[in-house]
């Protein structure tokens, strides 16, 4: 028998999740959507998973898996920490640029012309786009600190963890350095 999505999901058990407080969900909703956020939650999960994958790769020897996994968690948790130290202030820029009723010099600079008219503080349009504007903002701050920024740093600690790596296997190896 042939498996389809449709096949799959259909034989998913439906879950609710109740009569929660829908404007706590929405709250919720509206805080993981962020960039900044939004880049925790991938920082998290790429550093439980990338990790794990790269130490059961049967293709290379242990010492490159070694390398490899502590090459992985550098990457993920600079790139973690740049995307998250870009991409917040990145949206409180673009948050203090798009007041539809703010009074001040800039307060509607990045709100586009033919939406301003009525519209209002929190509205979906203005949720939405605060949210590109800010990804697209971050994305090209992040094309230069991917070079000066990211690159210089996981270098020095992926040289710290494979140090660290090295250490233990020693000790293991009952070798005292």
């Amino acid at each position: 028998m042939p498996i389809s999505f449709n096949n799959f999901f259909n034989r998913l058990p439906n879950v609710s999740i109740g009569n929660g407080n829908p404007e706590t969900w929405n709250k919720i909703a509206d805080w993981i959507s962020r960039p900044a956020p939004n880049r925790l939650i991938m920082g998290g999960t790429a550093y439980l998973t990338q990790p794990y994958i790269d130490g059961h790769n049967k293709h290379v020897n242990e010492t490159t898996r070694d390398i490899s996994k502590d090459r992985t968690r550098a990457k993920v948790i600079i790139g973690t920490l740049a995307g998250i130290g870009v991409r917040q202030p990145s949206y409180n820029l673009v948050e203090a640029m798009t007041h539809p009723e703010g009074d001040k010099k800039y307060s509607k600079w990045l709100i586009p012309m033919h939406k301003l008219q009525g519209l209002k503080e929190d509205s979906v349009f203005l949720k939405g786009h605060r949210i590109v504007v800010s990804t697209l903002l971050a994305l090209g701050v992040m094309l230069f600190t991917n070079f000066a920024v990211d690159a210089p740093l996981t270098a020095i600690l992926t040289n710290k963890f494979i140090a660290r790596t090295k250490a233990k296997e020693q000790r293991k190896e009952g070798i005292h350095v």
